[in-house]
């Protein structure tokens, strides 16, 4: 199954918390990024995932991460990164991934309100997550910040 396009419906999702209990989908719009703590380009990714989250903050998106990897594989990611986003667990066989048809991390699904996936990005894409962030900010009701920087360097991700 190919990842979800925008129009479908976000199926019902078995995601968990640290502790194996059910998540329930957070009300409102939803920045979804599924993850592997092992994936490069997730670690690339993730420091300007979380400046989306700090624009999202008090507005009407919220950004949750959706582990593949355990709660203490992803506590270690988020310590080589030094970045953290809210995360819920997908844990093997990933029933989540396969319901939103994910086969490539990260995978963005940006989904409205009502349930409907409004956009997906797979991978890095500087301008796709550029208008993440303004669009988080304008659901906050402040001006967008810039989510790249001059000094914006590649991360030294130490090894796992």
């Amino acid at each position: 199954m190919p990842v979800l396009e925008p129009g479908a419906k976000l199926p019902a999702l078995a995601l968990s918390d640290e502790r194996g209990a059910p998540v329930a989908p957070p009300e409102g719009e939803t920045l979804y990024v599924v993850f592997k703590t092992t994936c490069p380009t997730c670690a690339l990714t993730w420091p300007y995932l979380e400046r989306i989250g700090r624009a999202a903050e008090g507005g009407k998106m919220r950004v949750l991460g959706i582990s593949q990897d355990d709660p203490g594989q992803t506590r270690d990611f988020e310590r080589r990164v030094g970045a953290r986003v809210p995360a819920a667990y997908d844990p093997p066989p990933y029933p989540a991934s396969d319901a939103l048809g994910v086969s490539t991390v990260p995978t963005f699904l940006r989904v409205a309100g009502d349930g409907t996936v409004a956009e997906t990005v797979i991978g890095f894409d500087r301008a796709r997550l550029e208008s993440l962030a303004r669009r988080a900010a304008d659901l906050a009701g402040r001006p967008p910040a810039p989510l790249f920087g001059p000094d914006d360097k590649v991360p030294a991700i130490k090894p796992g």
